[in-house]
C-alpha cells in the first residue's frame, strides 16, 4: 500500500501546484521511469482511485484524493512533530517518508495531540528539547 500512497500523493501535490499530473512529472516527482508510471496508473485506475484518460490526463478520484489527503495529513503531522523536537528539517523529511506509511490511525491521533500540546504550551516544548539535547 505504501507505494500506491506515494503514487498518490505525488499525484495531488502536482495537480495541485501545477494544476495537472503527466506521466513525466510523476516519474520525475518519484524517482522512477515513465513505463514504471504507466503501469501503476493502470493499477489505480483499476482500483478506482484515479481515472486517466489519454491525452486529457490523471484526475483522483474521490477514493484517491481521500487517501492522498490522509498520506500527507500523516506525513505533515510527524514531520511537525520530529521538527519540533529539533530534528533537522531534511532530516525529519527523510525519516517521516519512512515511518508515514506504517503508523496506525490511533498513533497519529496521539501524536496529533501531543503536538496540538506543544503548540498551546511553548514552555513545555523548550524544557523537553532541552532535556534531550543533553
Amino acid at each position: 500500500m505504501s507505494r500506491l500512497e506515494d503514487y498518490l500523493e505525488a499525484i495531488y501535490h502536482l495537480i495541485d501546484e501545477k494544476g495537472y499530473a503527466s506521466t513525466v512529472a510523476i516519474a520525475e516527482n518519484l524517482h522512477v521511469k515513465p513505463p514504471t508510471v504507466s503501469s501503476m496508473l493502470q493499477r489505480l485506475a483499476s482500483k478506482e482511485y484515479l481515472v486517466h484518460e489519454r491525452y486529457r490526463g490523471i484526475r483522483l478520484t474521490e477514493k484517491g484524493a481521500k487517501i492522498a489527503k490522509s498520506v500527507i495529513a500523516r506525513h505533515s503531522m510527524v514531520s511537525e512533530l520530529l521538527t519540533m523536537l529539533g530534528v533537522d528539517e531534511e532530516v525529519a523529511y527523510q525519516d517521516t517518508e519512512g515511518i508515514e506509511h506504517h503508523i496506525q490511525p490511533i498513533t497519529i491521533k496521539r501524536i496529533e495531540g501531543l503536538v496540538d500540546y506543544l503548540r498551546e504550551n511553548p514552555k513545555v516544548l523548550r524544557a523537553i528539547r532541552e532535556h534531550i539535547e543533553k
